[in-house]
This record gives C-alpha cells, sequence and structure tokens, in this order.
C-alpha cells in the first residue's frame, strides 16, 4: 500500500512539472514577457531569444534559431518555466527585404537598325540577394520603326518590388556602316602586351613568407615541369573538373591526369579547382564528391578551389546572391566531410559584390601589381599573362602567402 501510494505521489508531482493535464499556454499572472519589435532583414543571424526585450521567467530553447530565409511573417513557440512549470508562448515575427537588386553588367548604349527584333531587358546582367527571378521593365518612349535618339531606363524590381534604374541611350539608325579604316591609319601597328616574365615575377614577390605558382588547364596543352621548376616555380593550382553549363555534368580536365602526375614527380607543391555552374546546394555536394572520388585520396598542398565565374549567362540560372554564398557552403561541407578543405575562387569585383562567405580562405583574382581588395585572402592571381619556361603560351601566375591570416 505504501509503494502504490508513493507512485501516485511522483505520479503527481511529474504532471505538476510538465504542465499534464493544464493549459500549457494558460500565462500566470506573475508572468511578464516584452517582446522586441520583431521585424529583420531576411537572412538575419536571430534566435528567439532575440524576439524578447525582457522577462521574469527562464527561457527553455532561448538559443534556438528561427526560420529567417523567407519573407513574411511567422509563428515561433517559445518554451519558458516559471516556478518550477513548464508553458509555452507563441511570438509572430516578421522577414522583410529591403535591398534592390544590383546590376553586374549594365550596357548604357545601344545602337539597333531600324525594325529590329530587339527587347532592352536582354542586355544587363542583374542579380537580387533573395530573389532568384528579379524582373526587367523599361521606363520611357522607344520606337523601332522610326530613326533617332531614345533615352530610357532600365527598372529592376524584386518580390518586395525594391527597385534600382539606369539609364540606357538607344540608337536607332537605317544602317550599320562596317568601317574597314582608312589611308591615314594604315601604318599603325598593334603593341604587344608586355608579358610577366617569371624571373621579374619572382624578383618582386619572393620573400621567405611568399611562394610563387602557376594554375593551368587543359588550354596550357602539355607541360615541361621540369623546367617549370627549375625557373623558381613552387606550386601549381591546376583545374581538375568543369562544368560548361548549369544542366551540363562535370567532365575531367583532359589534362588533369597528366598535370598531376608530372608536376608531383617534379617536386611542385599542388592544388586544384574545379569550375562549377552549380545554383542549387545538392549539385554543389555532388561536385565535391566528384572531386573527391576522381582525386582517389591524392594529398593536397592546398585547399580545393570553387570557381564560379560563368557570369555572363547569369540570368539562365535564375539563383540569388544568398543561393550562390549557400551552394560554395554545401560544398565546402561537403569537402570537409572527406577531410579536404575548400577555397572560394573569384575576381575582385564578385568578392566584393556577390560573395560573402568570409570564414573560408580565398583566392583572389586581381590583375595589377598592387591589388585595392580590402578584404583577406590568402593567394592572389594576379597575371593571365605570365611567360614560364616549359609552358607555350601565357600561364596565370599566383602568390601564396604561407602565414596570411584568414
Amino acid at each position: 500500500m505504501y509503494m502504490k501510494k508513493r507512485r501516485i505521489l511522483l505520479l503527481l508531482l511529474l504532471f505538476s512539472l510538465t504542465g499534464c493535464g493544464r493549459d500549457v499556454y494558460k500565462m500566470p499572472k506573475e508572468v511578464e514577457i516584452t517582446l522586441n519589435e520583431n521585424q529583420f532583414k531576411v537572412f538575419s543571424d536571430v534566435k528567439i531569444k532575440d524576439l524578447i526585450a525582457s522577462s521574469n521567467v527562464e527561457l527553455q530553447n532561448g538559443n534556438d534559431e528561427i526560420v529567417n530565409d523567407k519573407i513574411g511573417e511567422h509563428t515561433v513557440t517559445l518554451d519558458y518555466q516559471y516556478k518550477r512549470k513548464k508553458y509555452k508562448f507563441d511570438i509572430t515575427y516578421k522577414m522583410v527585404d529591403k535591398t534592390a537588386p544590383i546590376f553586374l553588367s549594365v550596357p548604357g548604349n545601344k545602337t539597333v537598325i531600324k525594325e529590329d527584333d530587339f527587347y532592352p531587358c536582354e542586355l544587363p546582367v542583374f542579380i537580387d540577394d533573395y530573389d532568384s527571378e528579379p524582373t526587367c521593365e523599361i521606363e520611357g518612349e522607344y520606337d523601332l520603326t522610326k530613326v533617332g535618339v531614345y533615352q530610357v531606363k532600365y527598372v529592376i524590381k524584386d518580390s518586395s518590388q525594391n527597385t534600382v534604374k539606369r539609364d540606357l541611350k538607344i540608337n536607332v539608325v537605317d544602317h550599320i556602316s562596317t568601317n574597314k579604316g582608312s589611308s591615314s591609319n594604315t601604318n599603325t601597328t598593334n603593341t604587344p602586351t608586355p608579358k610577366d616574365k617569371i624571373e621579374d615575377v619572382i624578383a618582386k614577390y619572393k620573400t621567405d613568407e611568399t611562394m610563387i605558382g602557376i594554375d593551368v588547364s587543359r588550354y596550357q596543352g602539355d607541360i615541361d615541369y621540369e623546367q617549370v621548376r627549375n625557373a623558381g616555380v613552387e606550386f601549381v593550382m591546376m583545374r581538375i573538373g568543369v562544368q560548361s553549363g548549369v544542366n551540363k555534368n562535370m567532365e575531367m580536365d583532359t589534362f588533369f591526369l597528366k598535370n598531376i602526375e608530372n608536376a608531383k614527380n617534379a617536386g611542385l607543391k599542388i592544388g586544384v579547382y574545379v569550375y562549377s555552374t552549380a545554383t542549387t546546394d545538392e549539385k554543389a555536394r555532388e561536385h565535391a564528391k566528384w572531386v573527391v572520388e576522381n582525386l582517389k585520396g591524392a594529398k593536397l598542398d592546398f585547399p580545393i578551389a570553387y570557381d564560379w565565374e560563368n557570369w555572363k549567362y547569369l540570368m539562365e540560372y535564375k539563383t540569388s546572391i544568398h543561393r550562390m554564398n549557400e551552394n560554395f557552403k554545401a560544398f565546402a561541407t561537403e569537402l570537409k566531410k572527406y577531410d579536404y578543405e575548400a577555397f572560394l575562387y573569384s575576381s575582385k569585383y564578385y568578392l566584393e559584390n556577390i560573395w560573402q562567405t568570409h570564414e573560408y580562405p580565398v583566392w583572389l583574382a586581381h590583375y595589377t601589381s598592387e591589388t585595392t581588395y580590402k578584404g583577406n585572402y590568402t593567394m592572389w592571381q594576379f597575371s593571365n599573362r605570365g611567360k614560364v619556361p616549359g609552358i607555350e603560351g601565357d600561364v596565370d601566375l599566383n602568390v601564396y602567402y604561407k602565414n596570411k591570416v584568414q
């Protein structure tokens, strides 16, 4: 009988603590929970506790994240404890998008033949932080049936009606002449672009804290890596694969196997990069797995570089700035499962305007003698016109900073 009473008392105590048999949403009169305004920029790093300005309760799930990747109103349930009893409280918050799309390329002038089939919105390339399909409209009048000059504007809008505009001058003409030059300029000669000789590069950039390297693909053809090493090159970044279009499969660079074998045999440090046009996390993870499978356990001296640069066809891909960054993170996370690190390759402009993955090492492309890029980077591709013994034609040149903090 005593044991039976004890069990009943324990059950009653359990019910009182867990809230069984009562309305856990009924807030005690003494409880005070004051909410914040609770409107946040989409993709903000927000937790449940950030929704609360003050309270006299013990938060149970305050560190849980809330839905932050969809605009509009959302509801999240706060679990809290007051006087050893557990309760629930629903909180409504709103995610908003107040950032306008950006232009990546925007022609300001266009000459067209009268009666031509032309639509100005086919010219610019633009992208939004949230919306994968921002719209383009033309503000102003133009008439392709009449010769003249028309001043109009591109108007780019996202789903939240954030808008950006740019000027466009349309020149409608009867015909476009092909100027083949005249006798007055027949003596003009084209000055060849000066090349960056490897010996000059080494003299300028080589220190105890740097390494000088090249990056190659099938376009460099057969390479004599012994000559390359003897010229002072210390490492090679080589393309392992290329996806030439969003609906195409990843294919191995036709010179990769030859490059990795010969570079290793010459005693050079090696790294690889993959040219991807992934627009989904799934595809990015697939590309990471593809790289790992084709490396076949090969040891690398550098992280695996993710190279997304098919910007010319961006409008076909229907993606967003946020989506592109998430794709790269998916690629990097997948590589981590196989003990490989990820590297982000991109040019200065896109590092400043598209990529937000600052926690990963960066391979900067900026063709200049002194970069003005303010972000962190561990490798710098500073030239695409390098001259190195053992390589026919031009090759990209790089500096790797051994102790540069990312």
